[in-house]
């Protein structure tokens, strides 16, 4: 089954082909792929994972096609005009 796995931090994306024997889950998938030998400091228990866009559980099975990412931790930063007692 042809699948991919991406990850993108900053400017630079990885995108990752990946033909696997079904069923397959998302978890398997990116232990399959080498996401994690490019970025050691991923983490699943803090960075959510989806299929192309929607949020699902690691245990998801996947079907011809589907694209795993793994997304960053959203990081809010205050804008400097902010005031902090708004």
């Amino acid at each position: 089954m042809k699948i991919s796995v991406a990850h993108a931090r900053g400017a630079k994306g990885n995108w990752y082909q990946l033909d696997l024997p079904e069923p397959v889950t998302a978890q398997e998938a990116l232990q399959a792929s080498p996401v994690f030998q490019h970025y050691p400091d991923l983490d699943l228990a803090t960075h959510r994972i989806g299929i192309f866009g929607k949020f699902c559980a690691i245990d998801t099975i996947l079907k011809e096609g589907d694209r795993v990412e793994i997304y960053l931790p959203v990081q809010r930063q205050a804008d400097e005009d902010e005031d902090e007692d708004a």
